[in-house]
Protein backbone atom coordinates (compact mmCIF):
# COMPACT_ATOMS: atom_id res chain seq x y z
CA UNK A 1 0.00 0.00 0.00
CA UNK A 2 1.34 3.49 -0.87
CA UNK A 3 0.81 4.90 2.64
CA UNK A 4 2.31 1.95 4.55
CA UNK A 5 5.95 3.05 4.41
CA UNK A 6 7.79 3.48 7.72
CA UNK A 7 7.66 7.04 9.07
CA UNK A 8 10.50 9.36 8.08
CA UNK A 9 11.58 12.33 10.15
CA UNK A 10 10.52 15.44 8.24
CA UNK A 11 11.71 19.04 8.53
CA UNK A 12 8.34 20.78 8.20
CA UNK A 13 4.67 19.88 8.00
CA UNK A 14 3.18 21.44 4.87
CA UNK A 15 -0.43 21.45 3.70
CA UNK A 16 -1.33 22.28 0.09
CA UNK A 17 -4.90 23.53 -0.22
CA UNK A 18 -6.38 23.23 -3.70
CA UNK A 19 -4.10 20.38 -4.78
CA UNK A 20 -4.83 20.00 -8.47
CA UNK A 21 -2.03 19.86 -11.02
CA UNK A 22 0.28 22.56 -9.64
CA UNK A 23 -0.45 21.92 -5.97
CA UNK A 24 0.08 18.18 -6.31
CA UNK A 25 3.31 18.61 -8.26
CA UNK A 26 4.62 21.09 -5.72
CA UNK A 27 3.53 18.92 -2.80
CA UNK A 28 5.06 15.86 -4.39
CA UNK A 29 8.43 17.55 -4.79
CA UNK A 30 8.32 18.92 -1.23
CA UNK A 31 7.56 15.46 0.15
CA UNK A 32 11.20 14.57 -0.44
CA UNK A 33 12.05 16.40 2.80
CA UNK A 34 8.79 17.37 4.46
CA UNK A 35 5.55 15.84 5.71
CA UNK A 36 3.06 16.90 3.04
CA UNK A 37 -0.73 16.88 3.19
CA UNK A 38 -2.79 17.54 0.05
CA UNK A 39 -6.36 18.82 0.12
CA UNK A 40 -8.17 18.42 -3.18
CA UNK A 41 -11.07 16.98 -5.12
CA UNK A 42 -12.47 13.55 -4.28
CA UNK A 43 -11.49 11.71 -7.49
CA UNK A 44 -7.89 12.88 -7.36
CA UNK A 45 -7.47 12.33 -3.61
CA UNK A 46 -9.12 8.91 -3.82
CA UNK A 47 -6.69 7.82 -6.52
CA UNK A 48 -3.75 8.99 -4.41
CA UNK A 49 -5.17 7.21 -1.38
CA UNK A 50 -5.48 3.91 -3.23
CA UNK A 51 -2.45 3.93 -5.56
CA UNK A 52 -0.25 6.85 -4.47
CA UNK A 53 0.74 10.04 -6.24
CA UNK A 54 2.72 9.53 -9.45
CA UNK A 55 4.87 12.32 -10.88
CA UNK A 56 6.24 11.98 -14.41
CA UNK A 57 8.14 14.16 -16.85
CA UNK A 58 10.85 16.41 -15.44
CA UNK A 59 10.29 14.85 -12.03
CA UNK A 60 9.72 11.10 -11.91
CA UNK A 61 8.77 9.80 -8.50
CA UNK A 62 6.05 8.28 -6.33
CA UNK A 63 6.23 10.63 -3.34
CA UNK A 64 4.65 9.76 -0.01
CA UNK A 65 1.89 12.32 0.64
CA UNK A 66 -1.26 12.37 2.76
CA UNK A 67 -4.45 13.03 0.72
CA UNK A 68 -7.58 14.70 2.16
CA UNK A 69 -10.82 16.04 0.74
CA UNK A 70 -11.36 18.41 3.69
CA UNK A 71 -8.89 20.70 5.43
CA UNK A 72 -10.45 19.65 8.73
CA UNK A 73 -9.03 16.14 8.25
CA UNK A 74 -5.47 17.43 7.95
CA UNK A 75 -3.35 18.06 11.08
CA UNK A 76 -2.19 21.61 11.87
CA UNK A 77 0.72 22.62 9.66
CA UNK A 78 3.74 24.90 9.79
CA UNK A 79 3.04 26.12 6.26
CA UNK A 80 -0.18 26.29 4.26
CA UNK A 81 0.27 26.74 0.50
CA UNK A 82 -2.83 27.92 -1.36
CA UNK A 83 -3.03 26.83 -5.00
CA UNK A 84 -6.76 27.09 -5.69
CA UNK A 85 -8.18 28.98 -8.63
CA UNK A 86 -8.11 32.71 -7.89
CA UNK A 87 -11.90 32.94 -7.81
CA UNK A 88 -11.89 30.46 -4.89
CA UNK A 89 -9.46 32.39 -2.69
CA UNK A 90 -12.06 33.82 -0.32
CA UNK A 91 -13.63 30.38 0.00
CA UNK A 92 -10.20 28.95 0.78
CA UNK A 93 -9.67 31.56 3.49
CA UNK A 94 -13.07 30.77 5.00
CA UNK A 95 -12.32 27.03 4.96
CA UNK A 96 -8.89 27.37 6.55
CA UNK A 97 -9.60 30.17 9.03
CA UNK A 98 -10.41 27.95 12.02
CA UNK A 99 -7.98 25.19 11.03
CA UNK A 100 -4.78 27.23 10.83
CA UNK A 101 -2.88 27.93 14.02
CA UNK A 102 -1.62 31.41 14.98
CA UNK A 103 1.91 30.54 13.83
CA UNK A 104 0.89 28.85 10.56
CA UNK A 105 2.47 30.68 7.64
CA UNK A 106 0.31 30.96 4.52
CA UNK A 107 1.78 31.23 1.02
CA UNK A 108 -0.22 31.98 -2.12
CA UNK A 109 1.19 30.77 -5.44
CA UNK A 110 -1.99 31.46 -7.43
CA UNK A 111 -2.70 33.34 -10.61
CA UNK A 112 -4.37 36.73 -10.34
CA UNK A 113 -3.64 40.07 -8.69
CA UNK A 114 -5.73 40.13 -5.52
CA UNK A 115 -5.09 36.85 -3.67
CA UNK A 116 -2.47 38.21 -1.29
CA UNK A 117 -4.77 41.03 -0.16
CA UNK A 118 -7.48 38.54 0.77
CA UNK A 119 -5.08 36.27 2.64
CA UNK A 120 -3.34 39.15 4.45
CA UNK A 121 -6.71 40.41 5.62
CA UNK A 122 -6.86 37.08 7.48
CA UNK A 123 -3.24 36.27 8.43
CA UNK A 124 -1.51 39.65 8.38
CA UNK A 125 2.27 39.38 8.26
CA UNK A 126 2.05 35.57 8.40
CA UNK A 127 0.72 35.73 4.81
CA UNK A 128 3.29 35.57 2.02
CA UNK A 129 2.83 36.30 -1.64
CA UNK A 130 4.69 34.40 -4.29
CA UNK A 131 4.81 33.31 -7.89
CA UNK A 132 5.93 30.14 -9.61
CA UNK A 133 6.45 29.09 -13.19
CA UNK A 134 6.47 25.37 -12.38
CA UNK A 135 4.69 23.52 -15.17
CA UNK A 136 2.30 20.70 -14.31
CA UNK A 137 -0.69 18.94 -15.81
CA UNK A 138 -3.06 16.42 -14.24
CA UNK A 139 -3.13 13.62 -16.81
CA UNK A 140 -5.52 11.45 -14.79
CA UNK A 141 -6.53 11.24 -11.12
CA UNK A 142 -3.42 10.60 -9.06
CA UNK A 143 -1.03 11.28 -11.94
CA UNK A 144 0.76 14.56 -12.64
CA UNK A 145 3.11 15.34 -15.51
CA UNK A 146 5.72 17.94 -14.52
CA UNK A 147 7.01 19.86 -17.53
CA UNK A 148 9.53 21.94 -15.58
CA UNK A 149 10.40 23.15 -12.09
CA UNK A 150 10.45 26.75 -13.28
CA UNK A 151 11.32 29.56 -10.88
CA UNK A 152 9.58 30.40 -7.63
CA UNK A 153 9.68 33.80 -5.92
CA UNK A 154 8.69 34.37 -2.28
CA UNK A 155 7.86 37.89 -1.16
CA UNK A 156 9.99 39.20 1.68
CA UNK A 157 8.28 42.58 1.96
CA UNK A 158 6.70 42.06 5.40
CA UNK A 159 8.77 39.32 7.05
CA UNK A 160 12.09 38.62 5.29
CA UNK A 161 13.08 35.99 7.87
CA UNK A 162 9.80 34.11 7.46
CA UNK A 163 10.10 34.32 3.68
CA UNK A 164 13.61 32.89 3.91
CA UNK A 165 12.34 29.99 6.04
CA UNK A 166 9.80 29.14 3.34
CA UNK A 167 12.34 29.57 0.56
CA UNK A 168 14.80 27.28 2.34
CA UNK A 169 12.10 24.62 2.69
CA UNK A 170 11.51 24.72 -1.06
CA UNK A 171 15.15 25.02 -2.06
CA UNK A 172 16.05 22.03 0.08
CA UNK A 173 13.92 19.91 -2.25
CA UNK A 174 15.66 21.15 -5.40
CA UNK A 175 13.26 23.95 -6.36
CA UNK A 176 14.87 27.11 -7.79
CA UNK A 177 13.63 29.83 -5.42
CA UNK A 178 14.39 33.46 -4.56
CA UNK A 179 13.22 35.89 -1.89
CA UNK A 180 12.43 39.33 -3.27
CA UNK A 181 11.12 42.42 -1.47
CA UNK A 182 8.93 43.71 -4.33
CA UNK A 183 6.31 40.96 -4.12
CA UNK A 184 3.57 43.18 -5.58
CA UNK A 185 5.69 43.83 -8.65
CA UNK A 186 6.42 40.12 -9.03
CA UNK A 187 2.73 39.19 -8.76
CA UNK A 188 1.70 41.87 -11.23
CA UNK A 189 4.48 40.87 -13.64
CA UNK A 190 3.21 37.30 -13.64
CA UNK A 191 -0.27 38.75 -14.17
CA UNK A 192 0.96 40.65 -17.23
CA UNK A 193 2.46 37.48 -18.70
CA UNK A 194 -0.73 35.53 -18.00
CA UNK A 195 -2.90 38.31 -19.47
CA UNK A 196 -0.91 38.24 -22.71
CA UNK A 197 -0.68 34.46 -23.13
CA UNK A 198 -3.51 32.58 -21.43
CA UNK A 199 -6.64 34.13 -23.00
CA UNK A 200 -5.13 34.13 -26.49
CA UNK A 201 -4.27 30.43 -26.24
CA UNK A 202 -7.81 29.75 -24.99
CA UNK A 203 -9.41 31.63 -27.87
CA UNK A 204 -7.19 30.12 -30.56
CA UNK A 205 -7.03 26.66 -28.89
CA UNK A 206 -3.26 26.40 -29.30
CA UNK A 207 -0.26 25.77 -27.01
CA UNK A 208 1.82 28.71 -25.84
CA UNK A 209 4.57 28.54 -28.45
CA UNK A 210 2.18 28.67 -31.39
CA UNK A 211 1.30 32.26 -30.48
CA UNK A 212 4.76 33.39 -31.58
CA UNK A 213 4.35 31.94 -35.07
CA UNK A 214 1.92 34.68 -36.13
CA UNK A 215 3.01 38.31 -36.44
CA UNK A 216 -0.60 39.48 -36.07
CA UNK A 217 -1.12 37.50 -32.86
CA UNK A 218 2.21 38.71 -31.48
CA UNK A 219 1.14 42.31 -32.11
CA UNK A 220 -2.08 41.73 -30.17
CA UNK A 221 -0.08 40.31 -27.27
CA UNK A 222 2.26 43.31 -27.37
CA UNK A 223 -0.74 45.63 -27.22
CA UNK A 224 -2.17 43.79 -24.21
CA UNK A 225 1.23 44.07 -22.54
CA UNK A 226 1.39 47.84 -23.10
CA UNK A 227 -2.07 48.26 -21.58
CA UNK A 228 -1.10 46.24 -18.51
CA UNK A 229 2.15 48.18 -18.10
CA UNK A 230 0.26 51.49 -18.21
CA UNK A 231 -2.25 50.24 -15.63
CA UNK A 232 0.57 49.05 -13.37
CA UNK A 233 2.34 52.42 -13.60
CA UNK A 234 -0.89 54.27 -12.80
CA UNK A 235 -1.12 52.28 -9.56
CA UNK A 236 2.57 52.85 -8.72
CA UNK A 237 3.38 49.16 -9.17
CA UNK A 238 7.03 48.79 -10.10
CA UNK A 239 7.36 45.82 -12.44
CA UNK A 240 10.66 43.97 -11.98
CA UNK A 241 11.49 43.83 -15.69
CA UNK A 242 12.22 46.86 -17.87
CA UNK A 243 10.98 45.11 -21.01
CA UNK A 244 7.87 43.17 -20.02
CA UNK A 245 7.07 42.06 -23.54
CA UNK A 246 10.46 40.41 -23.89
CA UNK A 247 9.54 38.48 -20.74
CA UNK A 248 6.18 37.50 -22.29
CA UNK A 249 7.92 36.23 -25.43
CA UNK A 250 10.51 34.39 -23.35
CA UNK A 251 7.85 32.62 -21.27
CA UNK A 252 5.85 31.65 -24.37
CA UNK A 253 9.01 30.27 -25.97
CA UNK A 254 10.20 28.45 -22.85
CA UNK A 255 6.77 26.86 -22.35
CA UNK A 256 6.11 26.32 -26.06
CA UNK A 257 4.46 22.92 -25.64
CA UNK A 258 2.36 23.88 -22.63
CA UNK A 259 -1.38 24.24 -22.90
CA UNK A 260 -2.27 27.07 -20.53
CA UNK A 261 -4.60 26.50 -17.61
CA UNK A 262 -7.13 28.81 -19.24
CA UNK A 263 -7.05 26.78 -22.44
CA UNK A 264 -7.54 23.56 -20.48
CA UNK A 265 -10.46 25.11 -18.59
CA UNK A 266 -12.14 26.15 -21.85
CA UNK A 267 -11.59 22.71 -23.37
CA UNK A 268 -13.17 21.07 -20.33
CA UNK A 269 -16.09 23.50 -20.15
CA UNK A 270 -14.95 24.90 -16.79
CA UNK A 271 -14.93 28.40 -15.37
CA UNK A 272 -11.71 30.25 -16.22
CA UNK A 273 -9.68 32.84 -14.32
CA UNK A 274 -10.25 35.51 -16.99
CA UNK A 275 -11.96 37.86 -14.52
CA UNK A 276 -9.12 37.50 -12.03
CA UNK A 277 -6.42 38.16 -14.65
CA UNK A 278 -7.44 40.43 -17.55
CA UNK A 279 -10.61 41.38 -15.70
CA UNK A 280 -8.56 42.51 -12.70
CA UNK A 281 -6.42 44.73 -14.94
CA UNK A 282 -9.64 46.18 -16.36
CA UNK A 283 -10.92 46.98 -12.87
CA UNK A 284 -7.67 48.70 -11.98
CA UNK A 285 -7.82 50.61 -15.29
CA UNK A 286 -11.34 51.80 -14.54
CA UNK A 287 -10.21 53.01 -11.11
CA UNK A 288 -7.76 55.39 -12.83
CA UNK A 289 -9.94 56.30 -15.78
CA UNK A 290 -7.76 54.37 -18.24
CA UNK A 291 -8.90 52.51 -21.33
CA UNK A 292 -7.79 48.94 -22.01
CA UNK A 293 -9.72 47.86 -25.12
CA UNK A 294 -7.64 44.77 -25.89
CA UNK A 295 -8.00 43.40 -22.37
CA UNK A 296 -11.71 44.18 -22.53
CA UNK A 297 -12.05 42.28 -25.81
CA UNK A 298 -10.19 39.25 -24.45
CA UNK A 299 -12.43 39.15 -21.38
CA UNK A 300 -15.53 39.29 -23.57
CA UNK A 301 -14.33 36.51 -25.88
CA UNK A 302 -13.26 34.13 -23.11
CA UNK A 303 -16.51 34.74 -21.24
CA UNK A 304 -18.35 33.83 -24.45
CA UNK A 305 -16.35 30.60 -24.64
CA UNK A 306 -17.29 29.83 -21.03
CA UNK A 307 -20.94 30.35 -21.87
CA UNK A 308 -20.68 28.08 -24.90
CA UNK A 309 -19.00 25.39 -22.81
CA UNK A 310 -21.65 25.67 -20.10
CA UNK A 311 -24.42 25.23 -22.68
CA UNK A 312 -22.71 22.13 -24.11
CA UNK A 313 -22.36 20.71 -20.61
Amino acid sequence: MPNSRPPVRRLMRICVFGAGSLGSALGGVLAAAHEVHLVGREAHMSAIRSAGLVLSGTVQSRPHVHPHTSIEDAPPADLLIVTTKAYDTQSAVDSCREWAGPSTKVLTLQNGLRNLDLIRAWKGDEAFGGTTSMGAALTSPGRIEVSGLGRTVIGGDKDPSGARTIADALAGCGLPVEVRPNVTGEIWAKGVVNACINPVTAILRVPNGTLLESESVTKVMAGVCRECEAISAAHDVVLPYEDMFSMVVSVARDTARNRSSMLRDVELGRRTEIREINGAFLAYADAKGLHAPLNKALVAMVEALELTGAKKG
